[in-house]
């Protein structure tokens, strides 16, 4: 009788850990300089440091509500509609530690990540 409870509430602890959102979800790609090749055009000036900053910045702060998006399941329009309400929601959980540069970084990087997938 222990061992079958025993079971069961592993088994709803697994469950339940597989179910809770996972905030510190990584993003699949790895940004590189083949990315802001392809996008240098659109971002003039723009870096693998400036892209990487993004990757970093989209992961902290959009993983504080809810799971991370793939940059590639929105268009460019879309993240442009997207990016910046959401940046005000995060800074109002994390103490407003996005500033305009930081909200440049994210966009960024969701529409140049985005774009590989597309």
């Amino acid at each position: 009788m222990k061992k079958q409870l025993l079971v069961a509430a592993c088994t709803a602890i697994l469950v339940a850990c597989g179910t809770a959102k996972n905030n510190s979800a990584k993003v699949e790609s790895m940004p590189s300089q083949a990315d802001i090749d392809r996008v240098k055009d659109k971002f003039p000036g723009y870096t693998l440091s400036d892209l990487k900053d993004g990757k970093k910045l989209y992961e902290a702060n959009c993983a504080l509500c809810h799971g991370l998006k793939k940059p590639g399941s929105e268009t460019e329009e879309e993240w442009k509609k997207i990016v910046p309400p959401m940046v005000k929601k995060a800074n109002g959980k994390n103490g407003n530690a996005l500033d305009a540069s930081g909200e440049e970084k994210i966009l960024r990087y969701v529409i140049t990540m985005g774009s590989v997938s597309k």
